[in-house]
């Protein structure tokens, strides 16, 4: 069987290989993106499994997969990333799933849901990362978004190393080896919740214990991902303040979106005990180094600094508190960038001198320095951090500071990369010219990633303009009386707009508030935190990537194209919290509809239970009911046209009786309203109403949500203005 591995992130490949190895198949070989995946099938002649890294670059491995099997229909895929994929699941279409790190059962799992047939399992030994080596770093996505995953810039074709064989009987690891490992400190003695279930959670280990709450490593069961969960001790779980601070501080957790920092999944309560999952980072922490005696690269020492001083600048940014930094904090994964432990909390226990805190981050780093000439330069930063005016330093300036000292690329590493970018392309001139039928293949990924984007290009110079030509027009609804939630009441007399806002308009005032830059903090709202970015969630190209990765504004403007379907400049903006659209309807001079006005202006003066009537009709409005993950996009839409989104006019049949289009589908609204959170009892949340593409609720316009908080967003979530009547 020819097995291919794609990988961003190389250091993974040995265990892998190990697992298929054990799985009686033959090593695999490893390239690190998708150019070289056509490279490598143009010059073997085809694939038969390919395990592929869902962030892959220049094109993701759903989109890798979509373009191959028209040509290798027989090709079985599985995915497998260190990051959240949840908000991907329906573009999996069937394809099994592996989180990292990789297990030969997870593994041997996955090829029996693909049909393969495997060996009886040989019990492997990871392998840790060559010390020399220094793999890529791997992306983690600032917020999950159903949108095409944000991919990696990747280098040329990796060497493809060859496994090591495995070991039946794998030695334990010394406190040394622990900590150059990709794993944690070692396990704790299990305790009685070690091999239960909690929620979705499956406890595998005790890692680690604090005053009032214990740490597991854990899998979720429902998508196969490894996580840390937080779990309150079990003495304290009749106490009701203690488990409303942990249930406190784990949303605080959850609100905070800075890519060096570990992500919170949820937070919950099983059989009376409060539980919070976590991003798991398979890496050794800062006090895993210092109790290992070991010495530290002088570029890294810069680089935690860099690190802590930009997430430190995040926190006192947006105002969310944190507990005071600790060497567990810090975590030290080989080839990414150091990232934190979540410390976020809802109130810190005790206050934070900076320029302790600066002094004792200094003061663990310096004996880890090696005593040689590239550590002396780092010394001398390190020192001049320490001694900085705590009066006038700000961390921003501290990351600033150490990121000076961190050497920048020689010119021999940009020739060598030149180098090795010529060598690929020329591998593809010649795969071209000896491989007739493989070159079909090579041509119809660069027909889908370029030709594509030409013809679409040309359709958006020459066609893609708004259309809908009373974009903002107010409707004036007239007073009246309705039932609204189970109560008769009297809604005055306002005035709403009649579309959800476009994409165009809200694209009118992203670039109002580029070029007038103290306009932002005008219309923002109280609570609102400061520094908070009103781009959508996958608006904007990936600047940082080359070449860029377009968001679906450049997508809809040039292509008229996102995720397999139309999507115009008149389609609805998607991928807002409630802080945007409360600072899009202050722009305009207006604000958001209160929940009464909303449901008035969809029901109309007859106060249906649908925008046409009471009989269900779901062809006259683009909702859930047709939606199908499949990523063919010939598959879904079959009921109202739309796949997806549709422009804010479409369908027709989305209309009340007052003419405001658009309130039973195609993304359901924010609104003025707050109302108790359905999940979390005692929290207040904006309500959001109507019908969405992607929801396949009969309730259309009567469907009424509070179960997303203020910072949340969806691609199936919108928002349209209103106005007191003049």
């Amino acid at each position: 069987m020819k097995t291919l591995v794609a990988l961003s992130d190389p250091s993974v490949f040995s265990t892998l290989s190990q697992a298929i190895a054990a799985l009686g198949e033959s090593t695999p070989s490893l390239v690190a993106d998708s150019d070289a995946v056509v490279e490598w099938i143009n010059t073997h002649g085809g694939c038969d499994l390919l395990v592929s890294e869902v962030y892959l670059t220049p094109t993701d491995g759903f989109a890798l997969r979509d373009a191959l099997m028209p040509y290798l229909p027989d090709l079985k895929v599985i995915y497998t990333s260190p990051h959240d994929v949840a908000p991907y699941l329906d573009r999996f279409a069937g394809a099994p799933f592996l989180s990292q790190p990789i297990t030969a059962n997870a593994l041997a799992e996955a090829f029996s849901t693909l049909g393969l047939q495997v060996a009886p399992l040989v019990e492997v030994t990871p392998a840790a990362p060559s010390p020399q080596s220094t793999p890529k770093p791997s992306p983690r996505p600032a917020a999950p978004s159903a949108s095409a995953p944000k991919p990696r810039v990747a280098g040329a074709p990796t060497p493809q190393p060859k496994a090591a064989k495995p070991s039946a009987k794998p030695a334990a690891p010394t406190a040394k080896a622990q900590a150059k490992s990709t794993g944690p400190s070692p396990d704790l003695p299990p305790d009685d919740l070690v091999g239960k279930t909690i929620g979705h959670y499956l406890i595998e280990a005790r890692i680690r214990d604090l005053e009032s709450e214990t740490f597991y490593r854990a899998t979720q069961t429902n998508i196969g991902r490894q996580v840390i969960l937080r779990i309150l001790k079990p003495e304290l779980v009749g106490d009701p303040t203690m488990a409303a601070k942990f249930m406190d501080d784990a949303r605080a957790r959850a609100k905070v979106t800075h890519t060096l920092v570990t992500t919170v999944y949820e937070s919950g309560e099983h059989e009376g005990i409060p539980y919070s999952s976590n991003e798991f980072v398979p890496a050794p922490t800062l006090e895993d180094l210092i109790k290992s005696g070991q010495k530290i690269n002088p570029v890294t020492s810069l680089e935690i600094v860099k690190s802590v001083g930009e997430v430190f600048d995040f926190f006192n940014t947006t105002g969310i508190q944190r507990a005071r930094l600790l060497p567990r904090h810090i975590i030290l994964k080989a080839g990414s960038p150091p990232r934190l432990w979540n410390m976020a909390c809802k109130e810190a226990r005790r206050s934070i001198d900076q320029q302790q805190e600066v002094q004792n981050l200094i003061n663990m780093l310096l004996p880890l320095l090696a005593d040689d000439k590239p550590a002396s330069a780092a010394h001398s930063v390190l020192l001049k951090i320490r001694e900085l005016n705590p009066e006038s330093t700000t961390w921003k300036a501290i990351a600033t500071l150490a990121e000076s000292g961190i050497p920048k690329a020689k010119p021999a590493d940009v020739q060598k990369i030149q180098a090795q970018s010529l060598a690929r392309v020329k591998a593809v001139e010649d795969s071209k010219k000896t491989s007739h039928r493989n070159a079909i293949i090579y041509s119809a990924i660069s027909l889908t990633l370029t030709l594509a984007a030409c013809f679409f290009g040309y359709k958006a110079l020459s066609k893609n303009v708004t259309q809908v030509k009373d974009l903002g027009r107010m409707i004036e609804i007239p007073a009246g009386e309705m039932t609204i939630q189970g109560q008769n009441v009297k809604v005055p007399e306002f005035k709403i707009s009649k579309y959800e806002v476009s994409i165009q308009e809200y694209a009118a005032f992203l670039q109002d508030l580029r070029e007038n830059p103290g306009k932002e903090a005008s219309i923002a709202h109280p609570n609102q935190p400061p520094g908070k970015s009103h781009i959508p969630m996958g608006w904007a190209d990936m600047n940082e990537l080359s070449p860029p990765n377009p968001g679906y504004y450049t997508r809809a403007k040039k292509w008229g194209r996102y995720q397999e379907v139309p999507l115009s400049l008149d389609s609805p903006v998607f991928g807002v919290d409630w802080y945007d659209a409360y600072a899009y309807a202050k722009w305009k001079g207006q604000r958001l509809p209160t929940e009464q006005e909303w449901e008035r202006a969809a029901r109309g003066e007859n106060s249906y239970t649908h925008p046409w009537g009471n009989e269900t009709k779901l062809k006259l409005a683009n909702t859930g009911s047709d939606f199908s993950p499949n990523p063919d996009p010939k598959i879904g839409g079959q009921n109202d046209g739309f796949k997806r989104w549709s422009p804010v006019d479409k369908p027709p049949g989305d209309v009340s009786g007052f003419e405001v289009y658009g309130t039973a589908g195609n993304v359901s609204e924010w609104t003025a309203t707050w109302a108790e959170d359905t999940e979390k009892t005692g929290e207040k949340v904006p309500v959001y109403r109507g019908g969405n593409w992607k929801t396949a609720d009969e309730k259309t316009i009567l469907r009424r949500g509070t179960k997303l908080t203020e910072f949340q967003s969806d691609d199936a979530l919108g928002f349209r203005t209103a106005t007191d009547s003049n």
